[in-house]
């Protein structure tokens, strides 16, 4: 067997396609975000999007300490060792190598799109610096607001080595710890709005450090243990997912009920994200089954193995392009959000594919200098 068929063998494809699911619900939420026409039907799905986004980047997070800790515990029992024997700067640089590259490429390539399309100007030179470092936040970003993930990404590695290093290898203790952390910062998070300081607020909930989703990272490295350990996940894991998602719904409704206002990222997503998660994963294996849905799948595997690149790139596109084909298209206003819909996904396809063969060629040549 060769090695690519080794590899194509041992792939999980539950994961590929969980990530493009992810990425296109984040791609069609940012797209009816950034639409010029704020007419009705657009605010009904952005709204609605929006929840779908939030949820999916919760997923990126999830899987991103899954992958993490999988691969991190199956190569020390493919070893035969009880213990996780790591060189973290080792580890850390080999990270930093992987996803740097493929960023500042898509610095460039926005910054160049920006430039050709006119909306190219820097007003904070520091806030620029930082984002071209990838250490600016959504709120510092002088580029692209969607970086602000990169951001956060860097922050989970760096912090992973001192994770294991703290709870000494044991998962129960990754668990805790995480979920310890979240629940401080969604208090810290209330208090502040409380207070109506908006802006200390915002930065505790959403889009700006680790604190934000450190409990789907930690969910991840735990949840990366015990499907390394176990070859799969426990009933207990669908359980208690379960449990805690009935629990979190019965709160939302009464919040509904009582008209009071809902703020998904002030708890709810610590109670959703693992039935989220477990539940995808059950459906897609599910549908696997079904030869019709094959199709599908595909695409969602697809999707998935390049959900990184799509994440760095589409949403400038969304800038230049949108409110362009809202000046040239003279169609009423729902053929016109299908019509754009449609454009503008074919030509994110063309510009993922351009950007993912000159991402290729740089890599190479990286590997090559340092050989």
């Amino acid at each position: 067997m060769t090695t690519q068929n080794q590899t194509q063998k041992n792939r999980f494809h539950w994961i590929d396609r969980t990530k493009g699911l992810a990425i296109l619900g984040i791609i069609l939420f940012h797209f009816f975000q950034n639409y010029p026409e704020r007419n009705q039907i657009i605010t009904i799905l952005d709204r609605n999007a929006a929840r779908v986004g939030y949820a999916a980047v919760d997923i990126f997070f999830l899987m991103a300490g899954f992958n993490t800790s999988y691969a991190l515990v199956s190569r020390s029992i493919k070893a035969g060792s009880d213990e996780l024997s790591v060189k973290w700067k080792s580890w850390l640089v080999s990270r930093l190598i992987r996803l740097y590259p493929s960023y500042w490429l898509a610095v460039t390539s926005t910054c160049l799109l920006y430039y050709f399309f006119g909306r190219f100007k820097i007003t904070s030179t520091p806030n620029f610096i930082l984002s071209v470092l990838g250490l600016a936040g959504v709120h510092t970003q002088a580029i692209n607001p969607g970086f602000w993930f990169f951001t956060v990404i860097i922050q989970a590695y760096l912090i992973t080595p001192l994770i294991f290093i703290i709870c000494k290898n044991h998962r129960q203790e990754i668990l805790w710890l995480g979920i310890i952390v979240a629940t401080l910062t969604k208090i810290v998070a209330f208090y502040f709005l409380s207070e109506n300081n908006i802006p200390t607020y915002l930065f505790f909930l959403q889009n700006n450090f680790l604190g934000s989703y450190i409990f789907q990272f930690f969910l991840g490295l735990y949840w990366g243990y015990i499907y390394a350990e176990h070859h799969g996940f426990r009933k207990i894991d669908f359980l208690i997912a379960t449990i805690v998602f009935s629990l979190g719904l019965i709160l939302y409704g009464f919040f509904l009920l009582r008209h009071i206002n809902i703020i998904y990222m002030l708890g709810f997503d610590m109670l959703f994200t693992p039935f989220f998660f477990l539940g995808i994963k059950a459906i897609l294996l599910k549908l696997e089954k079904i030869v019709s849905f094959q199709w599908i799948l595909s695409s969602l595997s697809i999707l998935g193995i390049y959900s990184y690149q799509i994440y760095l790139i589409h949403q400038p596109l969304y800038f230049v392009l949108l409110p362009k084909l809202q000046k040239i298209i003279h169609l009423n206003s729902y053929l016109t959000i299908f019509v754009s819909l449609f454009i503008a996904l074919g030509l994110l396809t063309i510009y993922v594919l351009i950007f993912t063969k000159l991402e290729k060629i740089v890599i190479e040549k990286l590997a090559s200098v340092y050989k």
